[in-house]
């Protein structure tokens, strides 16, 4: 015998595997309800009146609690007469005439009848679409109803312009912005995969017609020669485009992640600083200055530092590495942080065999897990001999004011 609370999980499974269908039928067959409605659920009555007698207060209980006002549906009841009892409203289905009063049940009323006013916007503006539609139907049904309207008005322009090489500012959408297309990418691919043949593999936005916009290359200029070269500026971003155009020509590039630590060097002959940046490393590293010059690369004594050592040396196979290693490591233990976020700790092939039996070590703890030694903690003593800048070189530098 199901009480109210016991049959909420059929319910709920009951409508998991048959909303889509539900939702197909109305849009796409315009029947509503759909064909296999009323539905009816068993409840479980005794069928022997041996079983009634045996549990006559849970049967009676059963019988009363049916009789309550229901949220949705109503109940089919058989009258049946019990020795010892008398007659009986027997409840034998709980019965449902439309989606929504299942939907009630399952406590995803709102979310049906959003999915159901969705598609009938999807089936009005956006017809080839209606069975991407559904295949999405879940995640479309829970925006919000002004991302819903953007969304739509979106997909509507990219299907219009479909090789645009437009950045997302220039859609003609109000209210959309990086930050949007971000939030929504997946489901905007995934919506649109079929209709415009995508690779289901790639993620990006390239394959919508739209181009990012352009990488910005963070540069310190560490000698006067150069400086001319670009301006007089020491300290500045540029595009990868511009960069090849500086044609700076350092006999030294060094890559380094800490800001910080950057602006606190002084002049070195031939030097140039590159901020390690997250993505792009292939477009930077073919820049014939850069890929000419000698390149090193100084980080902080962590997992995603050799990371990175890892990802530049694939493009700049000479690159050499600074402080990045246990000698380093344990002349400065008191100055040791953990770092409890999770970090990269996958197959690095392109560290040499001193680099990558160190990086081995931090990742399997041997030094305490999520240990690791911040660049800025470095004193500047120690980062300006191993750069190669002795005492006098500081005693003759003179500051330069950093442009923006």
């Amino acid at each position: 015998m199901k009480n109210r609370s016991s049959i909420r999980t059929e319910i709920n499974l009951f409508y998991r595997n048959k909303v889509n269908g539900w939702l197909t039928s109305h849009v796409k067959e315009k029947k509503d309800p759909p064909a296999d409605f009323p539905v009816s659920l068993y409840l479980g009555a005794p069928t022997l009146d041996e079983e009634v007698k045996k549990n006559k207060d849970a049967f009676l209980r059963f019988c009363k609690d049916w009789q309550e006002p229901l949220i949705a549906g109503h109940v089919d009841f058989l009258e049946k007469s019990y020795d010892g009892i008398g007659t009986v409203q027997v409840p034998i289905h709980l019965v449902f005439d439309k989606p929504s009063e299942v939907a009630t049940w399952a406590g995803n009323l709102v979310e049906y009848n959003s999915a159901v006013e969705r598609l009938d916007v999807i089936a009005k503006e956006l017809p080839e679409l209606v069975d991407s539609a559904l295949s999405v139907i879940s995640s479309i049904s829970n925006l919000e109803a002004s991302d819903f309207y953007r969304f739509t008005l979106v997909c509507k322009w990219l299907l219009d312009n479909r090789k645009s090489h437009a950045l997302i500012r220039s859609i003609p959408v109000r209210g959309v912005d990086t930050r949007w297309f971000e939030i929504n990418r997946h489901l905007l691919l995934d919506f649109l995969r079929e209709k415009l043949d995508l690779n289901p593999v790639r993620k990006d936005l390239l394959q919508l017609g739209l181009i990012p916009p352009p990488s910005l290359v963070t540069l310190r200029v560490l000698d006067h020669v150069l400086r001319g070269r670009a301006g007089g500026m020491s300290y500045f971003s540029t595009t990868c485009a511009d960069l090849e155009k500086l044609n700076l020509k350092p006999i030294r590039v060094i890559f380094m992640d800490n800001v910080p630590t950057v602006l606190s060097l002084p002049d070195m002959p031939g030097t140039v600083i590159i901020i390690t940046p997250v993505t792009g490393l292939e477009e930077i590293c073919k820049v014939s200055w850069v890929a000419n010059a000698r390149c090193q690369y100084f980080g902080s004594i962590d997992l995603n530092s050799f990371a990175k050592l890892h990802n530049l040396r694939l493009f700049l196979p000479k690159i050499e590495s600074v402080l990045m290693d246990e000698e380093t490591f344990f002349a400065h233990r008191d100055l040791w942080t953990y770092d409890d976020v999770g970090t990269f700790s996958g197959y690095l092939g392109a560290l040499n065999e001193r680099e990558a039996w160190f990086y081995r070590a931090l990742v399997d703890g041997s030094y305490g897990f999520g240990v690791r030694l911040s660049q800025e903690r470095l004193p500047l003593d120690c980062v300006f001999k191993a750069l190669g800048i002795k005492g006098d070189d500081l005693d003759d530098a003179e500051p330069e004011p950093l442009e923006p």
